[in-house]
């Protein structure tokens, strides 16, 4: 009798499945976090390769377009002219090289060369073990402190940079080129910036954009005291972790989701902005509020806080998945007020005194946390993202009782998905008010807890 053995699938490494999310990323607009999801789900990335693959990936496209004026600076490459696998060998290669100084030169020019013998062949090897080393003959300094408007400092930090022996940005005396490309930002988009909130404001978002951010665990305040709060994550975290109000901030590294704290529902994960942007509801004891896009859940949670877990948080989402997270999510912190659902099931629950729609959106907002959006947004993808958002608002209006109020939430910080999205809504119904907006700028400092990501909320009055 013969017993048939199934093959076990080929194992990626880290670096591989970077090089794969970073293709993803340029050729499909996929985000990193789906493809290495789906390496995982084929059993093809070792756990302990997915934060290496997960770094790489979202620090090569963070910083892809600082990468490229570096790339052409130092050894000629025409991004253009250059195949999209290659290109993102090159990428992944040279963030290791230049953001992360523990990675020895020698293995991250190494790995990346059998890379490219492996996945594009051809000349790619050579091409790629030129270019790289290029790169690594080039840097003068590893770190060094960090000098605005140098073209031969890329900044890797807050406080430091990266020097090169040549200069690999644009020279200074164009400003809105040199900012862009030391930020690594689209220069269209940064000059938008500049025309919008003046140069100075313009540098700090994209500065904050390309910045890596911080993990915020929220205090669970129907479930643990302050003190307590503060206890446990000086305990779990030590001095990595800096508190402010109910909050701690954490690095990017951090493993926040597996802490204690965490799986115990004392804490979850959310950034300032959005945090407000869930208070900016107003929740009472007993309401009804209805979250129109609340996968995974974190505003549906803060709702469910401010109702003392007492009335009735109906969280909808359009698939499946998304809902199985929101009740996941309220289950571990004990909300049993939160009451998951199918979008399109969720048609028999009756008027809502409270609305929230936190629309999909550019996320112009949290560009740090989501890079490859700078990638993939066009004015056609941003027009339909506006027709969506208008038509999320006009569903959940319809829910509302007399009175209800009516909050519209984004991460973006374009105008055309905020207050004219609000000022289109108000002018086809000149009987609601608009209650109160708030455009909040993505920031970053050298403390974590100068953190918070960019966001708009609005709440909008129902007539009575």
């Amino acid at each position: 009798m013969t017993t048939a053995r199934s093959e076990a699938p080929d194992l990626v490494s880290g670096r591989e499945a970077a090089v794969r999310a970073v293709c993803g990323a340029l050729g499909r607009g996929r985000f990193v976090h789906e493809t290495l999801a789906a390496l995982a789900e084929q059993q093809r990335l070792a756990p302990r390769e997915h934060a290496l693959a997960l770094n790489v990936a979202l620090g090569a496209i963070r910083h892809f377009f600082t990468i490229r004026c570096v790339l052409r600076a130092v050894a000629g490459v025409d991004p253009r002219r250059t195949p999209r696998e290659t290109l993102a060998i090159l990428a992944t290669g040279a963030y290791q090289l230049i953001w992360m100084d523990r990675v020895p030169a020698f293995a991250a020019v190494h790995e990346a060369v059998e890379l490219a013998r492996a996945v594009v062949g051809g000349r790619a090897p050579r091409l790629v073990n030129a270019v790289l080393r290029r790169l690594t003959g080039s840097i003068v300094e590893a770190r060094t402190d960090w000098r605005r408007l140098s073209p031969r400092h890329v900044r890797v930090d807050y406080q430091r940079a990266c020097r090169f022996s040549q200069d690999v940005l644009p020279a200074p005396d164009d400003l809105v080129a040199h900012l862009a490309a030391a930020t690594g930002e689209r220069p269209q988009r940064f000059r938008k910036w500049v025309q919008r909130h003046g140069p100075d404001v313009a540098e700090s978002i994209a500065w904050a954009s390309q910045a890596q951010p911080a993990i915020v665990l929220q205090r669970a305040r129907l479930r643990v005291g302050a003190d307590a709060f503060a206890a446990r994550v000086r305990a779990e975290f030590g001095a990595g972790a800096e508190l402010a109000g109910d909050a701690a901030f954490l690095p990017s590294a951090a493993a926040a989701s597996s802490a204690g704290l965490f799986r115990e529902g004392l804490a979850f994960v959310q950034d300032p902005t959005a945090h407000e942007a869930a208070r900016f509801v107003g929740a009472r004891p007993g309401e009804r509020v209805l979250d129109l896009c609340a996968a995974p859940g974190g505003k549906s949670l803060v709702i469910a806080e401010d109702l003392d877990n007492r009335g009735l948080v109906l969280a909808c989402d359009t698939s499946a998945a998304g809902v199985a997270r929101i009740a996941e999510n309220a289950a571990r912190l004990g909300l049993d007020c939160i009451r998951a659902a199918r979008l399109d099931d969720a048609g028999d629950e009756g008027a809502f005194d409270a609305a929230i729609v936190d629309a999909p959106c550019s996320n112009s907002g949290v560009l740090a946390r989501r890079p490859e959006a700078r990638l993939s947004l066009t004015p056609r993808k941003l027009a339909s993202l506006v027709a969506l958002q208008r038509e999320l608002l006009d569903r959940a209006a319809a829910r509302l009782r007399p009175g209800g109020r009516l909050i519209y939430s984004t991460c973006s910080i374009e105008p055309q998905e905020n207050d004219e999205v609000v000022a289109g809504f108000a002018r086809g119904r000149p009987d609601w008010a608009i209650a109160a907006t708030r455009t909040t700028l993505p920031a970053w400092g050298a403390r974590l807890a100068d953190w918070h990501d960019g966001g708009y909320v609005a709440m909008l009055m129902a007539p009575p």
